[in-house]
């Protein structure tokens, strides 16, 4: 044999030899494994997705007893369910971040704990749903103060606002707003749920434990 013949052929690419043939018959359980799995996947993560959109749509909360009785009522009667521009906001556009999964699904774990109350009976009736009142909105305004109100900000905001258009009080409220740095809760609330009788008192701790400036202290830093 001459010296030119047992020069060898140079070795395939790892990307050719990956997608070769195998040589032996068990490797081929290798790229069928990994499409397997690829397929088991996307069909999780599919159906974890269908899953959140369904448990997040407005119908889905009324499902509750209690939000069926109690808020739908509420909900119905606001402005963001009927107004004269025709835009609907549902559970989920005031109560859900929609720019992060991850946090979605933290949000969507703690929201969760009124089906605590659903299945305890705490908010079975209208006695005690009103007892509990206080205390749900209190959490939401926390909620509210500590994300800048995020859950309105995805529909409205201050950029987006014809204060011109809006003219008399509205214009001159939402430019002082935007001056002094309040959040839209601080002035927006009862838009949709009634209020709770001690709302005042609920507001004045929820605002204390926020930290945030009152609009005196803004005034006595300028």
């Amino acid at each position: 044999m001459s010296e030119e013949s047992r020069v060898e052929s140079p070795r395939p690419s790892l990307w050719v030899r990956l997608w070769a043939r195998p040589k032996r018959r068990w490797l081929l359980g290798i790229p069928v494994g990994g499409l397997l799995m690829l397929v088991i996947g996307a069909a999780g993560l599919g159906s974890v997705n269908w899953v959140v959109h369904q448990t997040s749509s407005t119908e889905f909360c009324f499902a509750c007893h209690s939000h069926q009785q109690f808020i739908r009522p509420e909900y119905e009667a606001s402005s963001h369910f009927k107004n004269a521009v025709g835009v609907r906001a549902g559970c989920s556009d005031c109560h859900l971040p929609h720019d992060n999964w991850f946090e979605l699904m933290y949000t969507k774990v703690l929201v969760s704990s009124d089906l605590v109350r659903e299945f305890a009976g705490k908010i079975s009736t209208r006695e005690k749903y009103e007892a509990q009142r206080g205390e749900m909105a209190q959490k939401v305004w926390k909620q509210l103060l500590a994300n800048d109100s995020k859950f309105c900000r995805s529909c409205h905001s201050f950029q987006a606002m014809d204060l011109q258009a809006q003219g008399g009080m509205p214009a001159r409220m939402h430019t002082k707003a935007m001056q002094s740095g309040k959040t839209c809760v601080e002035c927006h609330r009862g838009i949709v749920h009634t209020l709770p009788e001690n709302a005042e008192q609920l507001w004045n701790e929820a605002l204390a434990q926020s930290h945030r400036q009152t609009p005196q202290a803004v005034a006595d830093t300028k």
